[in-house]
């Protein structure tokens, strides 16, 4: 606490100090801004104009005047078509209609008053804003037309169209459908990673937080408003980005009443026939379903208004595939038909030298291993008993059932204070069929992960915005986002390797260690649970609250704010992501284990041979002790900026921000860090040991943000802006599981001739360590990961020259050099890499270090 009030005075004195200067921002985040000037017909400056804009959708107004030397300023302002009117005795009213103000857009409004009376009114008729002129940010807009009409792949995806922008790779599918059940797309801008984007909807960030770099709810395309995309140069108020900002407006309702339906269908007789299909047959079944309808409106006129939109998604398939397994001779221990020797693994010398073979590859009926005649007379019969590889047909129904829903309230208190609160949830479920069924499980054949998966998705945001005066205003907003997972596996309710194979070590007396254990066969399909994470809880939280000012003061319109926002993961999920088998138990199987010393390499028969005579290669469990494992980051943030309007034609904008990303912790205590020196486990804030592991985070990471925007004439601008932003990824997510409280026991033989153990003695137990111990020593068979000490976060350089013109017909000409640098890239290295186990300090357990990938 004392450092984070340390923290916290440094960025509040940074942010006093800097307000005395002249700073002003681009368009704002949640909203957008509409500036101008008011001049005479000699070009004169207006000063105390009267100045007025009205939503013509919703009737909302904001007033200002002119400054002394012409300009005005609208910032946050909700995101519409507005009427600009403009009255000063002595000239004609000046009325603009159809001006367009977008999201996190600055549009402009100039207007030339004639002399007259004010009764007299002169109307002009707007055209679209195409000329980017108070801003130096790379950015790039889809609007409402554009989501809904232009193609997008089967699922309807707005983020499919985020390829057609320049500087973003093509979006890419990602993950089984449990853990991305919105179907995200992975994408990369501007040459940085794909986990330093942030995709906000209504402000709110949304992370996959176990996934950074897919986000965890995709909103309906029906029911988007805009999607702006910055991707160089960003705003002060943009943080946790350093590749792509992408803003999602969904949609307000209006003072009429507006509504839509949709249907897409989907389905094997439309879609062509794969080059290489067998002639003759026909595409295998598939269906899929899309439908739903937006309505909004008034709920009471020029005060309170609704928008809902929702979307169904109902896929069906036939799944099916080619499989290996073993024929019915193999079965039996007639392996006659290898072109090479079957060596007995339990005779001849330690080295694997001086082995037996078997006479004719023949193995005697009383060397077949009891558990492995019982797993494979679960097995059904090859489709093609001719065949060696791919002899099995398996087939499969495949459903996936999705449920989206966004909702939105505005409400407008006054002129002064306007609020809105948006709620979407996403609701899913998916059957994904196995190889074997759900007796014998194997691999999935469509869907990701087997069995039933299934899950919710909830984001809102409650923002609000009030003005104190025509140059002063504030805004807020609240974000909640909250991902569920469920992804169990079929029959983890019984004890399969413990009570029916009479493995000993497998499964446990948790729910989640019940079930099949892993039993992977080199070159045959996997039998069992084929996913050594499996089964999968997740219950990830997160939380933001962010407060911004505006400031017209001259020239200046200064904007400044923070921002705190907190990510909680909360799993149950064995997982080491080594070869250790998963929490029911595993072993693997490879023909080396009966080949001889010198002799030759293993086929698929020394393969079976290995699983008959019941000798793995290695064998293991994941034991995690504590039922959840919880993760709690926090991220602090505070900036200021400035939009100058140095002369009518020149827009100076610059700033900065200041970002601190602490030590995260778990749920009653810090994480764990690893001392090389004295090959120990040190639990922060037990036994009096500092929460935050006493690792330096780095306090002091400041983003300065520079743009420059020049008017050099009417259809003419050249823009110029430098911006840094820091890495955003969580140090939460390489830490989540660790030692003492993820014991990943994973045996092997002294080497891949020699068998690791066998199924019939199972597999040793785990000792659990004293979790309230507050220093460990760990095996040295254990994986361990720690966080570098200092801890220097990575950062992206961006910058960029752009040169933008009015063409003809209404079409506009862009040029620029576009350009980010990324500095200390986050990663993880093997600090063991090259040691020698069991020999002195090169003894220690195997290290990995969360880090800049540079030495340290």
């Amino acid at each position: 606490m004392k450092r984070l009030r340390q923290c916290c005075s440094i960025g509040l004195f940074v942010l006093a100090g800097m307000m005395v200067l002249p700073i002003n921002g681009y368009a704002q985040v949640l909203y957008g801004s509409l500036v101008g000037s008011v001049r005479d017909q000699t070009g004169a400056a207006v000063p105390g104009a009267d100045i007025t804009v009205v939503h013509q959708g919703t009737g909302r107004t904001r007033t200002t005047i002119s400054n002394e030397v012409g300009n005005f300023d609208f910032s946050s302002i909700p995101t519409g078509t507005y009427q600009v009117q403009i009255g000063m005795p002595g000239f004609k009213s000046f009325i603009q209609e159809n001006v367009v103000v977008r999201l996190n857009t600055v549009s402009r409004v100039d207007a030339v008053l004639e002399v007259g009376e004010v009764s007299e009114v002169l109307t002009v008729s707007s055209q679209a804003a195409v000329l980017q002129t108070d801003s130096a940010e790379v950015k790039s807009e889809i609007t409402d037309v554009e989501v809904t009409n232009l193609p997008v792949p089967l699922g309807r995806n707005y983020q499919a169209l985020l390829g057609t922008l320049p500087g973003i790779s093509p979006p890419i599918d990602g993950h089984s459908i449990g853990a991305n059940p919105s179907r995200a797309l992975i994408f990369s801008a501007q040459g940085t990673t794909q986990s330093s984007n942030d995709i906000r909807i209504d402000g709110s960030s949304g992370f996959n937080i176990w996934l950074p770099h897919v986000t965890s709810y995709v909103p309906a395309l029906e029911s988007i408003e805009t999607v702006n995309v910055v991707t160089n140069s960003f705003d002060a108020e943009q943080g946790l980005a350093g590749g792509a900002s992408v803003n999602v407006q969904i949609k307000s309702g209006t003072n009429e009443f507006h509504g839509s339906a949709f249907a897409n269908n989907s389905n094997n007789k439309l879609m062509a026939t794969p080059f290489f299909h067998p002639e003759g047959e026909r595409n295998p079944k598939y269906i899929m379903n899309q439908f739903g309808g937006t309505l909004g409106g008034p709920i009471k006129k020029d005060s309170v208004f609704f928008f809902a939109s929702y979307e169904g998604t109902r896929e069906r398939a036939f799944a099916s595939g080619l499989r290996t397994i073993p024929g019915m001779a193999m079965r039996a221990g007639d392996l006659s038909a290898s072109d090479r020797p079957i060596y007995d693994p339990y005779s001849g010398n330690a080295d694997g030298s001086g082995r037996t073979a078997f006479p004719g590859n023949i193995i005697p009926q009383d060397r077949i291993s009891p558990i492995a005649k019982k797993i494979l007379d679960m097995l059904p019969e090859p489709t093609f008993p001719d065949e060696e590889v791919n002899n099995y047909f398996a087939a499969g129904k495949f459903e996936f059932d999705r449920n989206t829903l966004d909702t939105k309230v505005d409400w407008r208190l006054n002129d002064q204070f306007n609020m809105y609160g948006r709620f979407s949830v996403l609701d899913f479920s998916v059957l994904a069929p196995t190889v074997f069924g759900d007796n014998v499980l194997g691999g999935v054949l469509r869907g990701g992960s087997p069995g039933d998966t299934y899950g919710k998705t909830y984001s809102t945001t409650i923002a609000a915005n009030y003005v104190f005066t025509p140059n002063f205003l504030v805004d807020g907003h609240f974000g909640y986002n909250r991902q569920d997972v469920n992804q169990i596996q079929p029959n983890i309710d019984q004890q399969i390797g413990r009570d029916i194979l009479g493995i000993p070590g497998t499964n446990g007396d948790r729910w989640f260690e019940g079930g099949w254990p892993r039993f992977a066969l080199s070159g045959f399909e996997t039998i069992g649970v084929h996913l050594n994470w499996m089964p999968v809880q997740r219950r990830d939280p997160q939380r933001q609250v962010a407060g911004n000012a505006n400031w017209n003061r001259g020239n200046h319109n200064i904007r400044f704010g923070g921002e705190f926002y907190t990510q909680h993961m909360n799993h149950l999920q064995p997982e080491d992501g080594g070869a250790a088998g998963p929490a029911s138990g595993g072993f693997n199987f490879s023909g080396d284990t009966t080949t001889v010393l010198g002799g030759p390499s293993a086929n698929r028969y020394n393969t079976i041979a290995a699983f008959l005579l019941d000798a793995p290669q290695s064998l293991g469990r994941t034991l995690q002790v504590p039922d959840v494992y919880h993760t709690r980051a926090k991220f602090y943030s505070l900036y200021i900026r400035d939009r100058w309007q140095i002369t009518p034609r020149l827009t100076f904008s610059f700033g900065t921000r200041w970002e601190y990303f602490p030590m995260p912790t778990r749920e009653n205590r810090g994480m764990e860090r690893y001392d090389p020196l004295t090959d120990q486990i040190i639990l922060c804030g037990v036994g009096g040991e500092p929460t935050d592991c006493g690792i330096d985070m780095q306090q002091n990471l400041f983003a300065p943000r520079l743009g420059l925007a020049w008017r050099v004439s009417d259809g003419f601008v050249v823009r110029a802006g430098y911006g840094l932003t820091n890495d955003p990824f969580s140090v939460s997510r390489p830490m989540r599981t660790n030692y003492p409280f993820l014991l990943a026991l994973n045996i092997t033989g002294e080497h891949s001739r020699d068998p690791a153990g066998s199924m019939a003695e199972g597999i040793p137990e785990s000792v659990i360590p004293d979790q309230n111990a507050p220093v460990h020593t760990p095996p040295p068979d254990v994986a361990i990961r720690s966080t570098a000490d200092p801890f220097r976060r990575g950062y992206i350089q961006s910058w960029n020259v752009t040169l933008q013109r009015e063409l003809f017909w209404g079409f506009t000409g862009e040029a620029g050099y576009v350009a980010t640098r990324s500095i200390r890239q986050l990663g993880t290295r093997d600090l063991n890499a090259g040691r020698v186990l069991g020999a002195g300090q090169a003894g220690r357990p195997l290290f990995q270090q969360f880090g800049r990938t540079a030495a340290v």
